[in-house]
C-alpha cells in the first residue's frame, strides 16, 4: 500500500511538508513498535526486516510452480520482477497524477495548492491497485499471503470493464490456485494469468473521478 499512500499524501497536501509530517508519523509508529527488538538485537532485526537477498523455498510458492526451481531461486528472476514492479508503479502513478490534474485545473504542485480534490473511491483505488501491483510481481506468494489482497478483488474487478463472466473467471482462478496444495504448474499459471489480466484491465480502466474537495488543516 505504501506507493499508493505516498501518491495520496502528495496529492492531498497543500505542500510537501504535509507529506513529510504524515510519513514521519508512520515511521515513528514503526520505530515504537519495533523498539523492544531494536534495543536488544538491532542488527539482526534490521537485517531480517530488509532481507532483500533472501532465497525463498520453492516448495511453498503458490505463484511460480510453472518454472523450474533453478530459475525460481536465481537472482535474475528477482531483478526482473523488481524492475517490472517499479515500471508498473511508475506507469500507474503517471496515470493517476495526469488524470487528477486534468480535473483539478488549479493545481500548482503535484496536484493542488490549498484544497484536496480526492474522493474516497480514488483513495481506495490508489491503495488497492498499488498493493495489487506488488502482489502481481511478488518474488513468491505463500498461502497465507492471500489475506493481503482477497478483500480488494471485488472492488478492483468492478473498477474495470471486464464482463461479469470474466470477473467470475478471475475470482475462481485465484481462489482455485490458493486452494491447491501443493501448488502445481497449472494452478500457478492460472493465478498469474488472472493477475495479469486484472492488472492490464486496471491500467486501461478510467481513474475514479476526484470530485470530493477537502480543506487541508
Amino acid at each position: 500500500f505504501a506507493p499508493g499512500l505516498l501518491i495520496i499524501l502528495l496529492q492531498a497536501g497543500a505542500s510537501y511538508r504535509f507529506t513529510v509530517e504524515k510519513l514521519a508519523i508512520c515511521a515513528a509508529t514503526q520505530l515504537l513498535l519495533g523498539y523492544p527488538f531494536l534495543k536488544e538485537y538491532p542488527v539482526s532485526y534490521l537485517r531480517k526486516a530488509f532481507e532483500l537477498d533472501r532465497v525463498f523455498m520453492y516448495k511453498w510458492t503458490v505463484n511460480w510452480k510453472f518454472i523450474s526451481e533453478r530459475v525460481f531461486v536465481s537472482k535474475n528472476l528477482s531483478i526482473v520482477l523488481l524492475l517490472c514492479h517499479i515500471f508498473a508503479l511508475i506507469m500507474f502513478a503517471r496515470k493517476w497524477v495526469t488524470s487528477v490534474k486534468k480535473e483539478c485545473k488549479k493545481a500548482t504542485n503535484l496536484i493542488n495548492d490549498k484544497t484536496s480534490c480526492l474522493n474516497p473511491n480514488y483513495v481506495v483505488s490508489a491503495l488497492f491497485v498499488s498493493n495489487f501491483i506488488g502482489i502481481s510481481f511478488a518474488r513468491t506468494l505463500h498461502y497465507q499471503f492471500y489475506c493481503w489482497y482477497f478483500h480488494s478483488l471485488p472492488f478492483l474487478l468492478l473498477s474495470t470493464n471486464i464482463p461479469l463472466v470474466g470477473n467470475i473467471f478471475i475470482l475462481a482462478a485465484i481462489e482455485y490456485a490458493f486452494n491447491i496444495f501443493p501448488a502445481t504448474a497449472t494452478s500457478s499459471s492460472l493465478l498469474q494469468v488472472a493477475h495479469m489480466i486484472l492488472l492490464l484491465n486496471l491500467f486501461y480502466a478510467k481513474v475514479p473521478r476526484a470530485m470530493f474537495k477537502l480543506k487541508v488543516v
